[in-house]
């Protein structure tokens, strides 16, 4: 990679956050430091780097150039780009059309081409397509305000998009990870759609507060 061309990609990703500071009405993820995620591969840094992420869940064996998958709130989309390299392709759903913007930048910039972002809520997003995995890392409730759904209709819309053999990654937002009590109830309810094939802690870096999380490789019954 050319340096002056990731410095090209850098100031426009740049420009970007700056209007998402200037225009975007809710609460943004990782202000401070700019990008909630950071992507090695383009010497961005940020809150949680994707590559360390995707080492930490050890999820390889689930994916395949045979599957297709789906990221609930895919962020900036540097992840989302990562594990396209394990799939046939992956499609992420965001919000915030600033970082749905850069995501799209970085997905040009590397070529990728087995990958697609929306620009939607996880509640107003449709599809006719049904996915072997989908991601829900630490995106069940969100503290901008935005999500809609009780965690209930959030999980039975998941069902609805998978495969009847499709797994689910799912990582727990950060008060279910610190007050661990608080997850119960929603782990209960994933139990009574899904088999538990792995449950684990992983290490997290934002935010500081809560050093790990808990990740889940789900089985739809």
């Amino acid at each position: 990679m050319i340096e002056k061309d990731l410095k090209n990609l850098h100031a426009k990703l740049e420009i970007h956050l700056e209007d998402q500071s200037k225009n975007y009405g809710s609460f943004i993820y990782a202000q401070k430091n700019g990008y909630y995620q950071g992507f090695e591969q383009i010497k961005l840094n940020g809150c949680r780097p994707t590559e360390k992420r995707f080492e930490r869940y050890h999820i390889e064996s689930y994916l395949s150039e045979q599957k297709s998958a789906l990221d609930i709130g895919s962020n900036c989309g540097f992840f989302t780009i990562y594990v396209s390299d394990y799939l046939l392709n992956i499609d992420g759903v965001e919000l915030n059309p600033y970082l749905v913007k850069i995501s799209d930048d970085v997905k040009e910039f590397l070529e990728k081409k087995n990958l697609t972002f929306y620009t939607s809520s996880f509640e107003e997003f449709t599809t006719d397509e049904k996915y072997d995995v989908v991601f829900s890392l630490a995106n069940d409730e969100t503290i901008d305000g935005n999500t809609k759904f009780t965690f209930e209709e959030y999980v039975e819309k998941i069902i609805k998009l998978m495969k009847n053999d499709g797994y689910l990654m799912f990582e727990t937002v950060s008060t279910d990870t610190y007050e661990p009590r608080i997850f119960l109830p929603k782990l209960e309810f994933l139990k009574k759609h899904f088999d538990v094939i792995e449950d684990k802690m992983v290490k997290s870096e934002y935010p500081i507060n809560v050093p790990e999380r808990r990740f889940l490789v789900l089985k739809k019954l």
